[in-house]
Parts: structure tokens; sequence; C-alpha cells
């Protein structure tokens, strides 16, 4: 194995006429919690077809002290691999703000090595930080030579159009059937689940009103929400609204599984996870129109200005008929977050950006 992370023929080929392997590392929150660590565990775990993968972590939750910890951990070996050239190519995923700042100094290692780059932007807020006094920063890096700009969904390549190159290309956030719903149909007490970390904007509050105006409307009904629990008492309507905290992948799938609705009345959003792996798994989802190019379906879509409409659309759709025909064009959504159609995707970049690089150096 040492022999191919070293091996580096310009044309692709080693003995035998065999392509090698080339060697991806990723640079993200691998292990840190939300959505984010799962893409990127995903595209390690699911490298392209004669790539390899590893990761390091940039990104600690405990404190303070391993963050920094990580973050001088991780750039070291970083250096260490490229000063080795054990990189073919790096894959470097940010959001804003602090983010943005640690990896734009991995960026100049790659650069300095001579290292094909990929900055993959997960941030549903990176307009507003490009908007900012960070803006040129952002568009003075992302337009050097042998690197690519990549974001989740269509609606940020002209959002981001005065910061992020013009070839910068769109692929979705992969994801996988993690648990069996055929012939799921709701019945007795409609389950009601929101996936998120929690936090501003991801409207915790509009959910529990959704609750509410089932409840009063003679539904028996119950809400789970994931991610971080609110301060202050939080009424539980009687144990019919459960906050979970932070949940293992084992638990999230078992949620997904007994649910009948995920509800994600974001305000705003990169590309939602909570509703990527809903859709993967048929898990009928009502979204905010921050999620809307997401889910892909105009039924799904609803404002955030009355949570009654929310709950009337929840019991409209619990209609068994209704209910299955949602299942049934989710599934064709589905399609563009399967693992081996945005694969071979990443492939087509990773390999273009190789092609990119040694055209540059037979120039030099």
């Amino acid at each position: 194995m040492i022999s191919i992370l070293h091996y580096h023929d310009v044309g692709g080929y080693g003995r035998f006429g065999l392509m090698r392997m080339r060697k991806v590392i990723h640079l993200g929150p691998v292990n840190s919690r939300g959505g984010m660590s799962a893409v990127i565990q995903s595209l390690v775990k699911h490298p392209p077809e004669h790539w390899f993968a590893e990761a390091l972590a940039t990104h600690a939750d405990d404190s303070v002290i391993a963050m920094i910890g990580t973050w001088n951990s991780s750039r070291s070996e970083l250096q260490l691999l490229a000063r080795e050239g054990q990189i073919d190519l790096a894959h470097i995923h940010v959001t804003h703000s602090a983010s943005w700042w640690r990896k734009r100094d991995l960026m100049r290692i790659c650069e300095k090595n001579e290292i094909p780059t990929v900055i993959h932007i997960h941030s549903g807020r990176f307009d507003e930080f490009c908007s900012g006094l960070s803006g040129g920063s952002v568009r003075r890096n992302l337009c050097k030579r042998v690197r690519r700009t990549v974001v989740l969904e269509e609606r940020w390549l002209s959002r981001l159009v005065n910061w992020i190159p013009p070839d910068s290309e769109v692929i979705p956030n992969p994801s996988e059937s993690i648990v069996e719903r055929k012939g799921h149909l709701p019945g007795g007490t409609l389950k009601l689940l929101m996936l998120s970390r929690g936090g501003r904007g991801k409207g915790l509050d509009f959910a529990t009103k959704v609750l509410d105006s089932l409840l009063s409307t003679g539904v028996d009904a119950t809400l789970r929400m994931s991610g971080e629990i609110p301060k202050g008492n939080r009424d539980t309507k009687g144990g019919r609204i459960e906050y979970l905290g932070w949940v293992s992948e084992k638990r999230k799938a078992e949620l997904i599984a007994e649910s009948d609705f995920l509800l994600m009345p974001s305000e705003f959003e990169g590309s939602s996870m909570a509703v990527i792996e809903s859709i993967v798994n048929g898990l009928p989802c009502i979204v905010s129109p921050a999620c809307a190019e997401t889910v892909g379906m105009d039924s799904l879509v609803l404002g955030l200005e009355d949570p009654r409409v929310w709950a009337e659309r929840v019991q409209g759709l619990s209609d068994s008929h209704c209910y299955a025909e949602v299942v049934d064009e989710l599934s064709q959504q589905a399609k563009r977050f399967s693992i081996e159609v945005v694969r071979e995707r990443w492939g087509a970049i990773y390999e273009g950006l190789m092609q990119e690089a040694n055209a540059s150096n037979d120039s030099h």
C-alpha cells in the first residue's frame, strides 16, 4: 500500500498497464456532531473509482482545548503528508465564520505543495459571510490555479456569484437507505419528527405550534426533536413533545423508521441532511422554502407564516392513498442522492483537477 501512496506517474497508469490508485485526503469536522461529518464519512467510505480516501479531523466538539489540539495535530499531519508526496488531491470542507479562516490555512499548505484542491462549501449562510469583510478573501482564494469550488445546490451558484469562480459546480450530499419502511402508513398516534442541530433559525418553536394545531383539532399526535436541548423550562405538552438531545446513528435510524412525518421549518439551510435522509428512506417531510430544492416536491414545501397550514398538510397527507403516493414520488427524488451517482460526479471533478495539474506541470 505504501508504494501506491508514493507513486505519482503523470499518465495515471502503473506497471502492467493497470491504473494506479490515487489518494484524496478529506479535511473537515469528521468526528463532530451534525450532517457535515456524516457527509465526509460517506465520501471517505465511497471514494470514486481508482481513488482511495482518508480524512483528517479539523474540529472537535468537546472543548476549546480539544479543538485547538485537533486542529494543530491535523495541520501538522497535512504538512507531513504533503512534503512526503503522499497526497494526490485535497478535499476541504468549509462553512462560514471561523471555519473559513482555518481552512484557508490548509489551502495555503496545499498550494505550497502543488496539491490540487476541492473547496466544498456546506454552509447555508455563506452568502451572508461573504457579504462582509470576508468576501475578498473568499474571492481571492477560490480562484487559485488547480482549485475547484463545489456547492450543494443550484441556488447557491446565483447567491454566491460575486465570490465563487464561474466554473464552480453543484454536487448534492449523498445518503443511503438505513431502514426498511416499505408499507409504512400512519395509524393511531401521528408521530412527527424533527432532526436538526437545534439553535437559531431551525424552527423548533414553529414545530411545536404545528403540534399544537393538530392537537387543537382532535388529532392524536406526538413530536420528537433531536439536537441541542433548548434552555429554560420547556412545555412537553403532557409528554407529547420529547426533547432527545444528540442522538446516535442507530437511534436516528430507529426514529426515521418509527415516524410518520419529518418537519423541517428552517429559515435557512445549505442542504439539509435530515431531509435527504428522510427522502432516501421514504419518510415524507414537510419543509420550508429553504429546503425546496432539496426535497424537490412542491407539495411538501410550505411557507413559515402559519403553522396551521402545516398541520392541515400533515392531516391531508396522512390519508393512506396520499401517503403512498408521496412515498412513491420520494423514491424518484432519492436517485439524486444515490451514493453511486454522487461518487461518479466526484470522480469527474477529481480526474479533471488531476489533468489540469498535469497540464500545468508540463507547461512548466
